[in-house]
């Protein structure tokens, strides 16, 4: 029995978790020692658990033989090729499984918020991963619902690397209606998870995944965030990691936004455009112009200022506007060609 098979027969005891194996690590010695044991120091489930285990092993090189077909491998902390700043941060896992390839030398920002999010705050992120990717910035997150997926959708669309953190095995696409993400994060980006290939998505299993997402990052950007959510939880594995916590500020009385509005109150750094990122990170932009806004003909510049982040209905539009319905389309349609605003549906549109 190889080390590196005893780790993997570890990363399948969901009895265990990280806090035991380095439990067990420090009274025991080694993997093999924990291996070998008759009778180790824990519950009986647990030992049951490991025993029962023990009589699997025999399939673990015809599993990984498989897991190399769909592109899948597996790290252990002891070889050269794990992340080096997971090395460091406290409860690190042991293990990977990783799916595409690991995040590439440089700086790094984990881009986290609401599931349930706003027209605004899916925007932002958007803005943020797009633009963090064409500053040579890694995006790292969690591929979720709302904050995350927009993210990593707006790192992708710059061509830029991002790496989803699952709490789910990584053969497991959650939530399925990010297939499409799934599959390019495959191929240009990648996937990882310290749990076991087919692992579902258990509601413990997220908090825990959180410590990987800030660890993985210099600096966790939290773009919408309610009073008790995800992100928060992200946000204090990274301050326990010793990295900064930044915030974007939002509306008072948005839900939403209380998150993001108390942890700037409890000292995060507040995030008024994308510079303040690069200066959080010591890194200066080629771009600033960009904010400036973009030149627009005397017409689009009505149109554009009469948009915003939140979707408007094209009656309306004309109403403040206005011009005439065949105009307006025609405006629209040039402003969507510099994809600077989106049509959402239901003759709604609404700023990039």
């Amino acid at each position: 029995m190889t080390r590196k098979e005893i780790w993997y027969w570890m990363s399948g005891l969901s009895s265990w978790g990280n806090r035991t194996i380095h439990r067990l690590l420090e009274e025991m010695g080694s993997p093999e020692a924990i291996f070998a044991a008759k009778k180790l120091p824990i519950s009986q489930m647990q030992q049951e658990e490991a025993e029962q285990k023990k009589k699997e092993m025999g399939k673990f090189m015809e599993e990984s033989a498989g897991w190399e077909r769909q592109g899948i491998r597996f790290l252990t902390v002891e070889e050269e090729e794990f992340p080096a700043r997971l090395r460091e941060i406290p409860d690190s896992p042991y293990f990977l499984f990783l799916k595409g390839t690991l995040p590439p030398p440089g700086p790094a920002v984990a881009v986290v918020g609401a599931r349930k999010c706003t027209a605004y705050g899916r925007a932002q992120a958007e803005f943020f991963g797009r633009f963090l990717a064409e500053q040579g910035v890694s995006v790292i997150s969690g591929m979720a619902l709302g904050v995350d997926a927009s993210a990593q959708k707006g790192a992708r669309r710059a061509g830029g690397y991002t790496c989803a953190v699952l709490g789910t095995g990584v053969d497991v696409c959650y939530p399925a209606c990010h297939r499409q993400l799934y599959e390019e994060l495959s191929i240009c980006g990648g996937i990882l998870s310290e749990y076991p290939m087919g692992a579902r998505p258990l509601p413990y299993h997220f908090p825990l995944r959180n410590r990987i997402i800030s660890g993985l990052s210099d600096l966790v950007l939290v773009v919408e965030a309610r009073k008790k959510s995800g992100s928060l939880i992200t946000a204090d594995w990274a301050l326990e990691q010793g990295k900064d916590v930044l915030a974007i500020p939002g509306r008072l009385a948005e839900l939403s936004s209380e998150g993001c509005n108390r942890l700037i109150r409890q000292g995060a750094g507040i995030v008024t455009e994308p510079e303040d990122v690069l200066q959080a990170l010591g890194l200066e932009t080629g771009t600033k112009d960009q904010k400036k806004g973009v030149e627009l003909p005397p017409d689009e510049k009505e149109v554009w200022d009469c948009l915003s982040f939140e979707p408007k209905h094209l009656e309306q539009i004309c109403q403040e506007t206005g011009w005439e319905i065949r105009a307006i389309l025609l405006i629209l349609l040039r402003l969507e060609l510099k994809g600077i605003i989106r049509q959402v549906g239901g003759n709604q549109y609404r700023r990039v």
